[in-house]
Formats: C-alpha cells, structure tokens, sequence
C-alpha cells in the first residue's frame, strides 16, 4: 500500500468506471451463472476457482473481494470463508490426513480446541498444544508433525509469541506455520512478512466492525496451498455471501479510523483500571509492566479495544456484572460497541483464575471513553458497597 494507509483503505478497490459511475461496487448475487458458449463453460470449469463458476463457489462480489484481502496483506492468494472458525477448521482439515501431527499454541481460541480435540481426532490425526517456550515447541515436534498454529496476541490473556524464532525452528523441520491475527488485523502486523506461511483473519471482528456479518480470511504466497485450501471449501460446502463481501468492503473503509478510537478509548479505561484498589490484576498490552510488552512492540504497529482484568470476590459477580449498562454481556469484539464477559471458566484463562478472583475481558467500544468509565464506576460502587 503506497498512499496513507487511510487514504488507501478509503478508496481501495472503488472502480465507479466499472459501473456506471457507482462509488461502491453493486452486489452480485447468483446461484446460477450463464455461460455464452460451451468454451466459455469449459474455460470457468478448469479455472472455477479463480473466475465465477457456480454462486457456492464464488460470485464477481466474493472473487473480486478475495482479490481485494490478498493485495491488503501482499498475498499472492486469498480464499474467505463464513467465518473466522471456518477459516481456520478448513485450513486444518485441507493440511492434515490421518495419523498427522498438529501443533497448537495453548492460549488458543476456545473453539479451537474444541474442534481441534474432538473433530480432528475422528480423522486419526493428533493435536499437541504447547506453551509459550521455545523449548516446549522443540520438544514436542516428531516426524508427524506437519502444522504448527500460533495466535499471537491470543484473545483473552494477550500472550505474544516469539514468532521469529518459531518461524525458524519450523523451516528446518519443513513445518506450515499458520497464524491467526484478527487481533492485530492487516493494518497492525502482517505474519507473511515475517516468514509465516499462511495468515488467518476473522473480519467478522475489526474489519467488518459493525457485530453484524460473519467472514473468515486465509491469505497466504502459495498458490498450490491455496488451491488444497479452497478446494477443501468447496467440497466442504461453505458458502460465502456476496453480501457478507460487500459489508466487510464497506468496513475496510472506516478501519483505521475504527481502531485508533478504540485504542484512545482503551488507554483511557485502562488508566481509570489502574485506579480502583478492588481491581487485582490487569492484562494490557501497551502497559509498560506486561511482561509482554517489548515483544508486542516487535511486531505490532497498535493496539485495540481489548483489556482483560481481575476483582477481589467479595459478592455474587451479578452484583458488578449486572450493574454494567453500556458494557454489554456478549461475546466477540471488534464491533462498535463495548463488551465484557466473565472468562474464569475459559480455558486459556483457567491458569491464572485463583479462588477469589473474577476475571473479565472487556472490548472498549467507540462510545465516550468518560461515559464508559462512569458506567465502570457504577458498578464498581455497587458491588464494594
């Protein structure tokens, strides 16, 4: 990207020229395509995953948009999905056969786990999850293993990974390395640049932004991957919606603008966090004292909305929780809005959960950050008084 980067993702990929003089692109939605003749029906045959072919497959709105996620992320290839899980239980299923190996950093996305556990394990293929060390990761690739997968910052205790180091330990080994970095996005950090073979992004989150549309992202330099990838898809059945394409479009254009507000926002309740001695613990990644930090800094250009903290137990946690009127109970992040949700029960957090804390992660919203903090401190009093 030459321009600013919120002069290009303004005006990225608009081609009113195209039609007739429309600043955004019209939505083009078919299950069936029409071909003029029967050359024209055997070229988009051997070609069905790069030009329209049938709507399941792709549509002008989703190929054109597919083009669009690749060039944002310098990516030879791109292929979306229905959702961010989808993005990357496609990727597993396409790279693994039986008796195969996957390696999968711990503080993964709950979801993956699960699938990871109990789906990948009917297919006679073996998930081992590692910590944050090198010498765990070492330790536990054998001649099986053929995937590694790292999400970096992870979701809800935000631990970042020494992707460079990983990186190469896996070359020597001939070992795909997968990276999940919705919390980062294109704008923050882009793993292909590193070294990382295959990037996964949920734009259900920060790219969409609005809570409203699911989509998932895999963008990556090989073109054979990407056609095991997306022929998986296919046979898989999932379908992406030309309108799913055209929202995410229409929240590329706000992005930048989108991130850094949640990210003042965040600074600004992080602070106020700082403040109240019933607060224990908090998970924040520009905050100098995470350990963390440095590491963060390496390889990611901002932050977001995302905090996670912890409250001494001294009521029923409904007595805080409730009292919240404009952080939402809700999962997911990366919308307009602000979210919390209690994660002592969620697995990348059940480690550092003790007896006689609550632990919650909060998305910081584009709401007033004064009012946010006023709604904190309501529920604040409520639950100490």
């Amino acid at each position: 990207m030459g321009k600013k980067v919120r002069t290009e993702t303004i005006h990225f990929g608009v081609e009113p020229d195209n039609h007739f003089g429309s600043i955004s692109d019209p939505i083009y939605k078919n299950s069936t395509l029409i071909f003029h003749n029967y050359k024209s029906f055997l070229d988009a045959k051997k070609d069905r995953f790069n030009v329209p072919y049938y709507g399941r497959i792709s549509t002008y709105t989703t190929r054109r948009f597919e083009k669009l996620c690749s060039k944002l992320y310098n990516a030879k290839k791109a292929v979306i999905t229905s959702s961010g899980l989808s993005a990357i239980t496609i990727t597993f299923l396409a790279l693994l056969n039986k008796d195969d190996e996957i390696l999968i950093s711990e503080n993964c996305y709950e979801p993956v786990y699960n699938f990871s556990t109990n789906e990948l394990k009917k297919f006679g293929i073996k998930s081992r999850f590692f910590s944050n060390n090198l010498n765990d990761i070492a330790e536990s690739i054998n001649s099986k293993t053929k995937v590694l997968y790292i999400e970096s910052p992870g979701s809800l205790n935000y631990e970042v990974l020494e992707i460079e180091k990983i990186i190469k330990l896996c070359k020597t080994k001939k070992i795909i390395t997968i990276m999940d970095n919705t919390w980062s996005t294109f704008l923050g950090c882009n793993p292909l640049k590193i070294g990382v073979n295959i990037v996964i992004e949920s734009l259900t989150k920060y790219f969409s932004g609005h809570s409203d549309n699911f989509l998932g992202l895999i963008a990556l330099n090989s073109p054979q991957l990407a056609k095991t990838i997306k022929t998986t898809s296919v046979r898989l059945g999932d379908f992406v919606s030309s309108e799913s394409c055209f929202q995410a479009a229409k929240g590329l254009r706000t992005l930048k603008l989108r991130i850094e507000k949640h990210s003042e926002n965040a600074e600004k309740v992080f602070n106020y966090l700082k403040t109240k001695k019933i607060v224990k613990k908090i998970l924040y990644l520009p905050d100098q004292n995470n350990k963390f930090h440095k590491l963060w800094k390496k390889y990611h250009k901002h932050n977001n909305g995302l905090i996670t903290f912890s409250i001494q137990k001294k009521k029923n946690i409904s007595f805080f929780i409730d009292r919240l009127n404009l952080f939402k109970i809700g999962f997911s992040w990366g919308g307009y809005e602000s979210l919390i949700i209690p994660i002592n029960n969620l697995k990348p957090t059940k480690k550092m959960s003790k007896k006689n804390e609550y632990w919650f992660r909060i998305h910081v919203g584009l709401e007033s950050s004064s009012d946010l903090i006023n709604d904190l401190e309501k529920a604040f009093k409520n639950y100490e008084n």
